[in-house]
C-alpha cells in the first residue's frame, strides 16, 4: 500500500512539474505562443470576415437579347430583379458576351433567342440559354439557380394568364398549373451561407493544426538540444511517462477552455454564425479530441529531427484532413483505404462532431458515435506516444553518456 501511495504521490509532483514545464515552454518560446494566439484567433477572425457576407449577390450577367420584345424586356427586369444575378450589360450577339465573359467582366451569359415573344403566343415551346462557369460552383449555382427560378415565375405567369384568358379565375387557374404544392423547408443552414458552412469546420480542423505545429516545435527545440530527459527526469521511472503525457493533455486542453468561448461565443456572435448546443456539451466533446490530437502529436514529433520539419509535415497534413473528414466530400465515395486513414486522423470525427453540435442541434447522444471515436483515438496515440517518448529519452541518456565518454 505504501509503495503504490508512494508512486501515487510521486506521479502528481510529476504531474504539476510537467504541466510547469511545458506552460514555461509554450511561454518562452514566441513561435509556439503565437502559434496557439495569432493562428487560432486571429486566422479564425479574419476567415470569418472573409465569409462574412454568407451568399454571393448581385453575379454580374451578360444579356444577349435576340427578340428585342416586350415581353424578352420584362424576363430581363425579372432577371435583374432577382437578389443573386446582377444584369449589367446588354450585347447584340455570343460573341462579344463571350470576350466580356472570358475578361471577367461577367460571370455568366442569359441568351433570349428570336421569335421569343411570338413562339410563346402561338404556344411553340421557346428555349433560354445559360452560360456559367462549372468550375467555380458559387457563381455557377448563383446564375443558374436564379435564371432557373425566373423560368419557372415567367412560365408560370404564362399559363395563368391564358387559363384566366379562358374566364377561369386566377385561384383555380393557379390551381390548374401546380396540382401538387411543394413545401421545401432548409434545415440548419437556412440562409445556404458559406461562412455558416465552412468555419465551424475551419475551427475544429485548426485545434488539431495548432496543436500538433505547436507540440511539433518544441519537441523539434528538446530533440535539437537533447533536453527531453532533462526536461521530463520522470520519463524513465516506473510509470513516470503516464504523468507527463497526462499533464501535457491537460495544459493544451485548459489553453483551448480558455480559446473556444471565443471563438465560438464572441466571434460566430459577431458574424452571425449559429451556435445550436451549449458550452459545457462543447467542452466535454472536445476534451477527447484534444487528448487525441495531443498523444498524435507526441506520437509523430519523434519524426522531427529540427522545429521547421513540423512546420512542412503539418502543412502538407492539414488539407487531406479537412478532405477526409467527410464533410467536403461524402465517404461513401472513399476507397476502403482512404476510409481507414480517415478514420485514424482525430479530426474527422472531432469536425464530424463539432459540427453536429454547433450547427444541426444534435443532443450528446447524437454525437456520441464520435466521442467514443476519439477516446479509442485517445487509447491507441497514448500507448504510441508513451513508447516514443520513453524511446527518446533513453536515446538520449545514452548520447549523453557516449559523449561524456568521449570527451
Amino acid at each position: 500500500m505504501k509503495k503504490l501511495y508512494k508512486l501515487f504521490y510521486k506521479g502528481i509532483i510529476s504531474f504539476k512539474n510537467t504541466f510547469r514545464t511545458e506552460w514555461n515552454s509554450i511561454k518562452s518560446d514566441k513561435a509556439v505562443a503565437s502559434t496557439f494566439l495569432s493562428v487560432t484567433l486571429i486566422i479564425l477572425v479574419v476567415y470569418t470576415y472573409i465569409y462574412s457576407n454568407q451568399i454571393i449577390k448581385e453575379v454580374p450577367v451578360a444579356i444577349v437579347n435576340q427578340d428585342g420584345t416586350r415581353m424578352s424586356r420584362d424576363y430581363v427586369a425579372m432577371l435583374a430583379a432577382t437578389e443573386g444575378t446582377k444584369t449589367i450589360t446588354s450585347f447584340a450577339d455570343l460573341e462579344a458576351a463571350k470576350v466580356a465573359y472570358y475578361s471577367r467582366e461577367v460571370q455568366g451569359i442569359v441568351m433570349i433567342p428570336k421569335n421569343f415573344e411570338k413562339n410563346i403566343r402561338s404556344g411553340r415551346q421557346t428555349t433560354i440559354t445559360t452560360f456559367s462557369d462549372a468550375a467555380n460552383m458559387l457563381f455557377y449555382k448563383r446564375v443558374l439557380g436564379d435564371v432557373t427560378a425566373v423560368n419557372g415565375y415567367f412560365s408560370a405567369g404564362i399559363s395563368i394568364k391564358k387559363e384566366m384568358a379562358k374566364g377561369v379565375s386566377m385561384d383555380a387557374a393557379q390551381k390548374n398549373y401546380t396540382p401538387i404544392k411543394a413545401i421545401s423547408t432548409s434545415l440548419f443552414n437556412t440562409n445556404s451561407g458559406y461562412a455558416t458552412y465552412l468555419i465551424p469546420m475551419l475551427t475544429a480542423l485548426i485545434i488539431q493544426l495548432v496543436l500538433l505545429m505547436g507540440i511539433g516545435l518544441l519537441s523539434g527545440s528538446r530533440r535539437e538540444n537533447v533536453s527531453t530527459h532533462k526536461e521530463f527526469p520522470r520519463i524513465l521511472s516506473k510509470g513516470g511517462v503516464i504523468s507527463v503525457l497526462l499533464a501535457k493533455a491537460c495544459l493544451y486542453t485548459l489553453i483551448y477552455i480558455v480559446i473556444i468561448p471565443i471563438q465560438v461565443g464572441v466571434v460566430y456572435t459577431l458574424f452571425g454564425i449559429p451556435v445550436r448546443s451549449s458550452l459545457l456539451s462543447i467542452y466535454v466533446f472536445i476534451i477527447p479530441y484534444i487528448f487525441s490530437v495531443v498523444f498524435l502529436g507526441i506520437s509523430i514529433s519523434s519524426f522531427f529531427k529540427r522545429r521547421e520539419d513540423s512546420i512542412v509535415f503539418l502543412v502538407l497534413l492539414s488539407i487531406p484532413s479537412l478532405m477526409l473528414s467527410g464533410l467536403s466530400f461524402p465517404v461513401e465515395g472513399f476507397s476502403k483505404f482512404y476510409k481507414f486513414i480517415s478514420e485514424i486522423i482525430p479530426s474527422t470525427p472531432g469536425m464530424n462532431g463539432f459540427v453536429k453540435l454547433t450547427q444541426m442541434e444534435a443532443s450528446f447522444l447524437d454525437v456520441l458515435k464520435e466521442w467514443n471515436h476519439l477516446w479509442l483515438l485517445t487509447v491507441i496515440y497514448f500507448v504510441i506516444a508513451a513508447i516514443s517518448l520513453k524511446l527518446r529519452a533513453k536515446k538520449e541518456v545514452i548520447l549523453k553518456k557516449g559523449l561524456e565518454v568521449n570527451s
